[in-house]
């Protein structure tokens, strides 16, 4: 398996004494490898690519988390609280499909002419969403809204390794690593700002001023050509036949059905249907079948010689390393996004606290997180660690802060002080895997596989984090239906099981009682995640070598792979 990765030389070539930085670098098109000059944006350039790509990719994350707190306001605004759950759903439907065929088309048609188009499809209809009338509209808005939040993700992460030498990739894959986290654990603090001033509206509209800034950002620092020097040809691109014969329209329908009908199994099952209904087994059977085709039409067409272009090149699956890192990004997924989500609700529900105070005790994990990803940075680039340790230095800290959290004693409803260092192990263990996973990504594929890799880093982390939250809700909903059957009339019991915060209505000594029971499913959910998390300390094990491979400095003083053995 050959890595790659391009040096900046030190003679002159074109670009010189601009604000683009030269580097020669082998170009794996469609037509055969050809030496290509690679342009790396510099000095203000960079630093505002940089700005709009973390803009907006805080602002799409944002919209996966903003809307749970604001929920019950816009279902009151809009007299559709039947439908309120699709709000949500909508959006992660198409957010969790595109992420991979954003990736692969951008590979095709350019990367900046994808980023802006899905920066463009994102602002548009964020402030649609915002100016509904009916139910049925936001929900709509919510799916299109989706599809550009999604194209922004992926492309974040695609173009990182593209405006930067090999030398400064760990320090911006940090940054954006950073980015992620912050607005994950932020969106439910700010979402609940937003609900207590009964402005739900705003959950939306504020996409729009930050999103054009994102793409005026954008549209001035890189040319459409980037990373390569040369004339914008994108739209002889757009009306190329060439172009979209590379397209695989199989794979890409084949992904999207699958990713999509299980996420809306798993959104909707035990909330809009029981896990036996007809609706939810339809789904997860045809999700089945789409993947099965989806696995068997890409290795038949990467066995091919043809125009088409695989959507996940089958390469990817016969090497052990980056199915490795995709696992481990899977598994990650389950803790991480139930941790995120689960335990802002443990302090309002439990321990009675609200949506703003929650996110407040929710400050150790989102700091820490982040100021992980830094550590890895410096780890992998200044100190030369291989990724591999890293890893598992994350894997371990995550195990033993979500194992440490699911003792917390049910009993008690005050908020204990040492769940805070729970938070910091778990936030130290999510940044280093989290952002470690993306840095490796460059000594396992080549080039050309970088993009389409990077998508699938991104929606298979994504789509274990909501299978994940669908397994919580699962054991929350039972656990509670289970222990309150014989302490709540039939009624009192749905009307709970609707909305956690109806525990207030009820008198005081059910009401301590039904808490204690809540946070004894809160610590359930917490160790069922904690078999994910070692799980997922066990499929490094795909990664290990001897020596591990690791960030080497060249002649030219950039980073570089390990040659193969």
């Amino acid at each position: 398996m050959a890595i790659e990765m391009a040096t900046t030389p030190k003679t002159e070539t074109p670009g010189a004494g601009t604000d683009m930085e030269p580097e020669i670098t082998k170009s794996d098109d469609h037509d055969g490898d050809q030496t290509k000059p690679k342009i790396y944006p510099m000095g203000w350039r960079l630093h505002a690519l940089t700005a709009g790509l973390c803009l907006s990719m805080l602002l799409s994350t944002l919209e996966t988390t903003i809307v749970s707190t604001s929920l019950v306001s816009m279902a009151n605004d809009l007299q559709g609280f039947g439908q309120a759950g699709w709000v949500v759903t909508a959006y992660f439907l198409t957010y969790t499909g595109f992420l991979v065929i954003y990736a692969k088309l951008s590979d095709i048609f350019g990367t900046k002419l994808l980023v802006l188009c899905a920066i463009t499809l994102f602002t548009v209809f964020s402030l649609a969403c915002g100016a509904s009338s009916t139910m049925l509209q936001l929900i709509v808005f919510r799916a299109i809204q989706g599809m550009g939040g999604s194209g922004i993700y992926s492309l974040a992460t695609v173009m990182t390794p593209l405006m930067v030498p090999p030398a400064k990739y760990p320090t911006y894959i940090a940054i954006m690593s950073s980015v992620f986290a912050i607005s994950s654990v932020l969106g439910p603090l700010l979402g609940g700002v937003i609900s207590d001033h009964d402005a739900w509206r705003w959950v939306f509209w504020l996409n729009g001023p930050g999103g054009a800034v994102a793409f005026i950002l954008i549209s001035i620092a890189i040319p459409f050509s980037f990373p390569y020097p040369g004339p914008a040809r994108f739209f002889t691109t757009l009306v190329s036949e060439k172009a979209w014969r590379r397209i695989d329209y199989v794979g890409a329908f084949s992904s999207l059905g699958a990713s999509i009908l299980l996420v809306f199994a798993l959104e909707q099952a035990g909330v809009e249907y029981p896990w036996n209904s007809a609706p939810i087994i339809v789904c997860f059977v045809l999700s089945g079948m789409f993947w099965i085709l989806f696995i068997g039409w890409e290795r038949n067409l990467s066995r091919r010689t043809g125009s088409c272009e695989p959507m996940f090149p089958w390469r990817l699956a016969c090497n052990r390393f980056a199915l490795g890192l995709l696992l481990n990004a899977f598994l990650t997924g389950f803790p991480f996004m139930a941790a995120i989500i689960t335990i802002p609700q443990r302090f309002q529900v439990v321990n009675g606290l609200g949506a703003i105070d929650a996110g407040i005790r929710m400050l150790p994990l989102l700091l820490c997180s982040p100021i992980a990803t830094i550590v890895a940075s410096v780890l992998l680039s200044k100190l030369r660690l291989p990724p591999l340790y890293v890893l598992v230095a994350g894997c371990s800290l995550q195990t033993i802060g979500v194992g440490l959290f699911s003792s917390l004693d049910s009993s008690h409803l005050e908020v204990p002080s040492y769940q805070y260092g729970y938070q910091v192990l778990m936030g130290c263990g999510f940044g280093l895997n989290l952002s470690t996973v993306l840095m490796m990504v460059p000594l396992v594929v080549k080039q050309k596989d970088m993009p389409v890799m990077m998508g699938a880093a991104t929606q298979i982390r994504v789509l274990g984090g909501t299978i994940g939250l669908a397994i919580c809700s699962a054991l929350l909903s039972n656990h509670v239906a289970s222990e309150t059957a014989d302490l709540l009339s039939p009624r009192e019991q749905a009307t709970l099981l609707q909305s956690s915060q109806n525990i207030r209505g009820l008198p005081l000594r059910l009401q301590i009682q039904v808490r204690q029971m809540y946070a004894a499913g809160y610590s359930q959910q917490m160790r069922v995640m904690l078999y994910f998390c070692i799980v997922s300390l066990l499929s490094l094990t795909l990664l290990c070598e001897w020596p591990p491979r690791r960030l080497r400095t060249t002649e030219d003083g950039e980073i570089a792979a390990p040659e193969d053995k």
